[in-house]
């Protein structure tokens, strides 16, 4: 049986090697998963790789469907249905988001750099005088 301290210790090359190797790794995963959300969040076909206006754009698309799910639930729910607990999990968290984004002040910018947007508008949505996305 071969213990940790019988195999031979990796060079200061090796190490490097192995380091840059799974950073790699590492980045090409996140690479494809940011290219995987622009397919599905609307406006992100041709943006211009911006992780930070990319996740932006994700929170706020989550956030509107979000809205919808909570509303369908209250419509099934007012019609006496009954809503299986699973289905308001994650609705939990859209009140903490909501209130997270109502503490910067209004026209203040997000830690993406791209202004905030008001509960309820859509994604890539603009407000009037702002044309921080113009060009996307």
């Amino acid at each position: 049986m071969v213990t940790v301290d019988d195999r031979p210790r990796l060079t200061e090359e090796e190490k490097k090697q192995n380091h840059i190797q799974s950073e790699h790794k590492r980045r090409t995963q996140i690479r494809n998963g940011l290219e995987a959300v622009s397919k599905i969040v609307p406006g992100c076909e041709n943006l211009q790789r911006s992780e930070g206006v990319l996740l932006h754009k994700l929170v706020e698309f989550m956030a509107v469907h979000m809205e919808e799910r909570q509303k369908m639930i209250e419509e099934l729910e007012s019609l006496g249905e009954e809503v299986d607990p699973q289905m308001k999990v994650c609705l939990r968290n859209l009140d903490d988001y909501h209130k997270n984004r109502s503490k910067p002040e209004e026209g203040a910018m997000s830690a993406s750099g791209s202004p905030t947007k008001e509960p309820g508008e859509q994604p890539g949505e603009q407000r009037e005088g702002d044309d921080s996305h113009a060009g996307y």
